[in-house]
């Protein structure tokens, strides 16, 4: 995208997705910061929707443009690969998604890309009601996980009627989505505010000072990966005497990371 760009100024790239919004706006604005026109996500974002309004992007969205800023900045930052344990997960305050607004009934999945690995749902009757007198949940995990992570916390519902004709439902309360690589080691905590959630379509029943809380560790030895990471596979320019490589936007190295930024990491999560 960028050789053809600077090819000629009449030339013209056409970006589409599955829903014209959120995957093309990211890729969009990742080609903003990925030019140097700007070295944060935000004026980018707000570039973007100046020029197309409505584009629906999520604060996860804004933390992987944020990935590519550190990724081309003067003084680039490459994700590690080190796997992350999530120890567990702590929602405070308790959020209100029963039909008597006094509490949940919260369960949580934990999935690599696209693929569930863990969740602590289970049978509708052996699901805890949580009540906002108690002040917080805390969900035990100790997952270990690499690459794109999403942590997503569901309230299950039960329709009325008997035993045989109820049916459970799943609302989403909030959604966490997130690279291990750009996670420094040594951390041992993750706090996410309201306004760093995705999918908290409700503000009525979210508490004021809500924010979720991820008790990590990163494990100390390299996890050899089954495929080659897009920022590995091509030759960079300006590499340093201390072996850090410069990142600069030339060659076959721009398609890599655009193709990096739109098939790995910037996917729209389907909502169960």
């Amino acid at each position: 995208m960028h050789n053809w760009l600077k090819q000629n100024p009449k030339n013209v790239c056409v970006i589409t997705c599955s829903d014209g919004r959120a995957p093309s706006g990211v890729l969009v604005c990742a080609m903003f910061c990925f030019c140097h026109l700007f070295n944060n996500p935000i004026p980018a974002m707000q570039l973007l929707s100046a020029k197309r309004p409505g584009s629906g992007l999520w604060p996860s969205h804004r933390r992987y443009i944020g990935y590519v800023c550190s990724m081309v900045s003067e003084k680039p930052s490459l994700p590690h690969s080190k796997p992350l344990v999530i120890k567990a997960l702590t929602v405070s305050p308790v959020p209100c998604f029963n039909k008597q607004r006094s509490g949940c009934r919260p369960f949580c999945d934990v999935l690599i890309g696209e693929t569930k690995i863990f969740t602590t749902a289970q049978e509708y009757e052996r699901m805890r009601e949580h009540r906002v007198q108690e002040g917080k949940v805390v969900f035990p995990l100790g997952v270990s996980v690499q690459g794109d992570v999403v942590v997503s916390v569901y309230h299950m519902r039960s329709t009325i009627g008997g035993r045989l004709q109820a049916k459970v439902s799943n609302t989403q309360i909030f959604q966490i989505q997130f690279h291990t690589g750009f996670i420094a080691p040594g951390t041992t905590m993750l706090k996410f505010n309201k306004p760093e959630l995705d999918a908290c379509d409700s503000p009525e029943k979210y508490p004021q000072l809500f924010h979720v809380i991820l008790d990590v560790e990163v494990e100390g030895v390299d996890k050899q990966k089954d495929l080659t990471p897009p920022w590995e596979q091509e030759p960079m320019e300006g590499r340093t005497a201390s072996g850090v490589m410069l990142l600069k936007p030339a060659g076959r190295l721009a398609a890599v990371y655009l193709l990096c930024i739109l098939e790995l990491w910037v996917r729209q999560r389907p909502m169960i």
